[in-house]
């Protein structure tokens, strides 16, 4: 017979404990039984359900990495009367069942010593267990941040709808990305040390929808504006060189932004052409001349009227609202880029994580 199995209650049976255990530093592995060889040496495998503390970085979340500890040593044994060491580097795996939230990367297994502030010559050997663990990412990419970026570019439609849609839509984004943040902030750790890459995602697109919402309103403004001209200076940055930089096809600004309130037009009459005979007689050539004076009399009284009727007649106001409406068109066109170019920034951002790796 060359080993026995017995109690371990029947032996002595080493004291160790995990050390930064969460809940029990130690446990009763009284029930494992201990193998007994011919030549003295004892085999012994306990084994349980242990919790630990990890210090967890959700900064990269969810494309996170972590790297927990489990430190078995002893607790009332110095290492001059009970020593731990390991056997192999790294943790055996063959029984371990993959699991769909996590990803083991590597394990490393190490001897350390660590002694007491009341004593430190008094060492205590313990033995660490190093598993780093990487999050497996595909739930959140299908259901957070692919909704997140297709609602993103549904806020870019905003700038080709008609101005009664505009604030609809903007504020069916707005809620939508509330609604995510909120999710969001269910799953996650509860920590401060680090705010979720994920998170300050979720929060600029809120703040880029929120934006959004402000500027609908200041292009809504210029929409319906018709009470005076565009400024000249705003006239050549927006409709001349931002809407050709833009590629926006920009026609010649109307003729009523620059009316002549002082050139009136008159309408002219020619005069009747009277039929004169020639005649020998005084008398005939009195009654012609008086003729063309009374004529010419009723032409210029005439000609005077309508004149003092351009002049003292109702003005008409110009209308400048085509031009306002092409100065709103062209806003809406460079907020568009300027918005498409800060979601795809944040997207890149937000993947970045994997680039690292």
């Amino acid at each position: 017979m060359e080993d026995i199995i017995v109690i371990a209650k029947s032996l002595w049976l080493p004291e160790f404990a995990v050390i930064n255990g969460a809940e029990k530093l130690r446990e009763d592995y009284s029930h494992f039984r201990v193998v007994v060889s011919h030549d003295g040496r004892i085999h012994w495998e306990p084994g349980g359900v242990f919790k630990t503390m990890c210090a967890i970085d959700i900064k990269n979340y969810p494309f996170d990495e972590q790297n927990c500890h489990l430190l078995f040593g002893a607790w009332s044994y110095q290492t001059t009367k009970m020593n731990m060491s390991n056997t192999n580097e790294t943790i055996n795996r063959d029984s371990y069942t993959q699991n769909g939230e996590w990803q083991i990367m590597k394990t490393t297994v190490g001897r350390g010593e660590f002694y007491y502030a009341a004593n430190d010559k008094e060492r205590f050997a313990f033995v660490d267990f190093s598993i780093y663990l990487r999050r497996r990412h595909t739930f959140y990419v299908v259901n957070v941040i692919v909704p997140s970026i297709m609602t993103s570019v549904l806020l870019l439609s905003i700038f080709f709808c008609t101005p009664a849609q505009k604030v609809q839509i903007g504020v069916v984004v707005l809620l939508s990305f509330r609604i995510f943040l909120l999710n969001v902030a269910g799953n996650i750790p509860k920590t401060s040390d680090h705010v979720p890459l994920l998170v300050i995602y979720l929060t600029c697109t809120m703040g880029i929808t929120t934006l959004s919402m402000v500027l609908t309103v200041l292009v809504l403004n210029l929409h319906f504006t018709s009470d005076f001209p565009v400024p000249p200076w705003l006239n050549t940055i927006v409709l001349q060189y931002t809407a050709r930089a833009l590629c926006m096809c920009q026609t010649a600004p109307s003729d009523v932004s620059r009316p002549n309130r002082y050139v009136t037009t008159t309408e002219s009459r020619p005069l009747a052409r009277l039929p004169l005979s020639k005649t020998d007689g005084d008398e005939e050539e009195m009654v012609e001349l008086t003729i063309r004076r009374r004529l010419l009399g009723e032409h210029r009284e005439h000609a005077d009227q309508r004149k003092d009727e351009k002049l003292t007649g109702p003005e008409q106001e110009p209308d400048y609202s085509k031009d306002w409406k092409k100065l709103a068109d062209v806003v809406d066109r460079l907020f568009f880029w300027l918005f498409l170019l800060a979601i795809i920034v944040s997207t890149l951002i937000l993947f970045q994580p994997l680039t690292s790796r």
